[in-house]
């Protein structure tokens, strides 16, 4: 059903400037972590607090598994993402759960993929699932076809997909939202056009200026890139209008918390990247051979940066929409 996402006035809001707390032991609910993981599926007492309102259920370097993000007020409770099938939501949920006496629930998804949106349905049934138009669409034209795709790879993923039941958002925006969890706790949500998918969102949690960067932020690494990305020129201009927001939180999808540097230099090494492809197209050089050129050159540049294999179908990407 779609609704207006005019949902609730803005109430006064408060920095919370104790950026330290990232870089702190983190506060762990429960301790006992002997249990081995089990693949695909969020793992159970690993939530940690990140900031006075937020906390987050890390991905522990683990396939299929995306940082999970729990933001609490006074009258609700804002989840960002599901994990991967209902195992992964059930989990998420207990979690959540053992934050607060909240009963009112908002959930998020960065982006329509299964390991963001196949644990909706084990959230409670009067959650509200908030997404923009053009994210509902993914999910409408993608979402069964990513599910028929995974199962087919192992028993794991068939086995955390088992049973999956698609349910339908609540809200659907166009731009923006705003949700007033209470007691000053106000999120934003941003859709700033199509990037690496068509209907990537942002989450910004405005008191303690915490960002999930959703699919649109890696942590020094390398963003998957298939051809099918919508614009990669859009994507970068999205990571300039991140840093404008000002975080002293960030959150990627996958890898480890950082602060605002996380935005200024995977900025940096796209736009470098940027620029060499379009030097070595001005040169004739074509795509492939760019790929293997750039891949040999930024391994030695950056490093300390991951996934260099997928440099070749970023180049691919720039290529195609260089003018």
């Amino acid at each position: 059903m779609r609704q207006s996402a005019s949902l609730v006035p803005v109430t006064s809001l408060f920095v919370f400037v104790a950026f330290t707390m990232v870089f702190a032991p983190a506060l762990a609910i429960a301790q006992d972590q002997s249990a081995p993981p089990t693949p695909f599926i969020v793992r159970e007492h690993t939530v940690k607090r990140i900031s006075e309102h937020v906390w987050e259920i890390p991905d522990q370097n683990r396939p299929g598994v995306p940082n999970i993000a729990i933001v609490v007020g006074s009258r609700a409770t804002l989840v960002v993402d599901t994990g991967m099938g209902p195992k992964s939501g059930e989990i998420v949920v207990r979690e959540a759960q053992s934050l607060s006496r909240n009963t009112k629930f908002y959930l998020a998804t960065t982006d329509f993929r299964p390991e963001h949106v196949t644990g909706a349905m084990a959230f409670p049934p009067h959650t509200v699932w908030i997404i923009p138009a053009a994210q509902a669409a993914d999910i409408a034209e993608g979402t069964a076809s990513y599910i028929d795709s995974f199962v087919s790879r192992s028993a794991d993923l068939k086995a955390a997909l088992q049973d999956v039941k698609l349910r339908d958002p609540d809200i659907v925006f166009d731009r923006d939202a705003r949700i007033d969890l209470g007691g000053g706790v106000t999120v934003r949500l941003f859709w700033y056009g199509p990037a690496r998918t068509n209907g990537d969102v942002v989450i910004f949690i405005e008191p303690d200026r915490v960002l999930h960067g959703g699919n649109i932020l890696a942590s020094k690494s390398y963003p998957g890139m298939p051809d099918q990305t919508p614009s990669v020129t859009n994507w970068l201009d999205v990571i300039d209008k991140l840093d404008a927001l000002h975080p002293l939180i960030v959150m990627p999808n996958h890898g480890d918390l950082r602060d605002a540097s996380l935005i200024s230099s995977q900025r940096e090494v796209l736009r470098d990247l940027q620029r060499r492809s379009r030097e070595l197209k001005a040169e004739g050089k074509t795509a492939e051979q760019a790929g293997q050129t750039l891949t040999a050159e930024f391994d030695v540049k950056y490093p300390d940066w991951k996934g260099v294999a997928g440099i070749p179908a970023i180049v691919r990407r720039f290529y195609a929409e260089s003018q």
